[in-house]
């Protein structure tokens, strides 16, 4: 076959035209009627939350975090939100946590989100979140040394877990903590549409899968999905994604069986409305060092936005061996 420049230009710029000629035109998904219960989501109070702290990275400006400290726990927790939020939306399971004394808990505001982003619903590359998860180990490794530390992730945020354990960086995390991660639109995990709150345009996503496979990266900030939510809170939502950040939480097919070999719990509830609870044993849940733990009766926002899910996370950490095995030589 020709590889020849020429060649692979011509066939860059076709894809480009193609691209350019019917982006304005393509059709979404079908969405359900029914959608999620965001009701708890209001009631968080802003004036009880931890301040919002910088970490560095390579790319400014630096992204943040809330801590939300234990007195002596064996753990500290990476905990990444869900779309459309920010980490406010953690705040509750975050608390009951801490306050447990289960673990110190991390909850970064992802790039593209919160009060104030550069871009909303948009990043600077598309592996900049799993970056960014790499350099927010190191400051928890700065401040609690003597801890092991977990990442984890709620929905989306759990599909950027996925895609960060499927990495050699995932071997700086001594373990991983999924609730009700999303898998990708079309996996056998996720019920359409999230449930019914997220638009997926269906015909944009593989048209720029096909341009993004010969190599242009010319339309990765074309919104590919928005969501749609309640008035709940106070206009900083992100409802828009570009294609660039949903491929920054959406794992690649064969992410789940190349996770690291560490410690993984994937949490979901009974009555989730954006997932299959019974689909997460085999994808997550086939080795050794995995379990899924489904818990009677909790929805999809029940998992953070209450303490539901405080038992099975504390009797999993309790009952599970972490190893420090991927930041040796650090201290």
């Amino acid at each position: 076959m020709d590889a020849s420049p020429t060649r692979r230009r011509t066939l860059q710029l076709g894809a480009a035209g193609l691209a350019a000629g019917i982006a304005g035109c393509l059709g979404g998904d079908e969405t359900p009627d029914e959608t999620l219960d965001f009701d708890g989501i209001g009631a968080i109070d802003d004036d009880a939350l931890p301040d919002r702290t910088e970490y560095p990275t390579p790319d400014e400006p630096f992204p943040t975090y809330r801590l939300y400290e234990a007195d002596d726990p064996d753990i500290a927790l990476i905990l990444l939100h869900t779309a459309a939020f920010d980490s406010r939306v953690l705040s509750p399971l975050a608390s009951a946590l801490a306050e447990a004394d289960v673990a110190h808990v991390f909850t970064p505001d992802l790039r593209g989100h919160g009060p104030d982003p550069e871009t909303r619903g948009d990043l600077a590359f598309r592996y900049q979140l799993e970056d960014d998860i790499g350099h927010l180990i190191e400051r928890v490794d700065l401040l609690f040394p003597e801890v092991d530390i977990v990442v984890g992730g709620h929905g989306t945020g759990g599909g950027v877990v996925v895609r960060f354990a499927a990495t050699g960086a995932g071997e700086r995390a001594d373990g991983f903590l999924l609730l009700a991660p999303y898998l990708g639109r079309d996996e056998e995990t996720m019920r359409p549409a999230m449930g019914g709150w997220a638009d997926f345009f269906g015909d944009r996503i593989f048209l720029l899968a096909v341009t993004t496979g010969f190599g242009l990266d010319w339309y990765l900030d074309m919104t590919t999905v928005e969501y749609d939510i309640p008035d709940v809170w106070d206009g900083t939502e992100t409802l828009a994604h570009t294609y660039r950040l949903m491929e920054a939480y959406t794992p690649a097919e064969a992410d789940p069986e190349g996770l690291v070999d560490r410690p993984m719990l994937t949490v979901v509830g009974t009555d989730d409305e954006t997932v299959y609870p019974d689909s997460y044993e085999e994808p997550l849940g086939s080795e050794d060092s995995q379990s899924v733990e489904q818990i009677d009766g909790a929805s999809y926002f029940d998992l953070t936005v209450t303490e539901t899910a405080v038992d099975t996370i504390e009797a999993w950490i309790d009952e599970t061996t972490f190893e420090r095995r991927g930041r040796e030589g650090w201290n």
